[in-house]
């Protein structure tokens, strides 16, 4: 599914969280349901809310180098097993499948369209 908009990934998050009845273990997460809650600038150009040390949430243009496709995938040096911080979804699995993450790696590889 091509997501042409931040609205687009929005709706994804939550539409997969809800299916696989995980939206209601993201309050209990330090950073919320922090896609819903920002604003575009603030999420292609902004921190993960409430995390210290800052992590950035993606990189316009390079989603290999996003924090957000390495969390979905539970890869990085922050996103693994032996990692500050597990895979994505924290309450998964499951988690998202390799075609979602690939939608939303392309909304950030074309720039992040508004």
């Amino acid at each position: 599914m091509a997501l042409r908009a931040f609205a687009d990934v929005q709706q994804l998050i939550n539409r997969v969280l809800t299916q696989n009845n995980e939206i209601g273990g993201v309050g209990n997460s330090p950073h919320g349901a922090f896609w819903s809650n920002l604003s575009y600038d603030q999420f292609v150009n902004g921190n993960v809310p409430n995390v210290n040390p800052p992590v950035p949430i993606l990189v316009k243009g390079n989603s290999a180098g996003s924090n957000i496709i390495m969390s979905l995938n539970g890869t990085g040096p922050l996103f693994n097993p032996n990692g500050t911080y597990g895979q994505m979804p924290a309450n998964g699995p499951p988690f998202f499948t390799s075609d979602q993450i690939a939608d939303i790696a392309a909304w950030i590889d074309a720039g992040c369209p508004q």
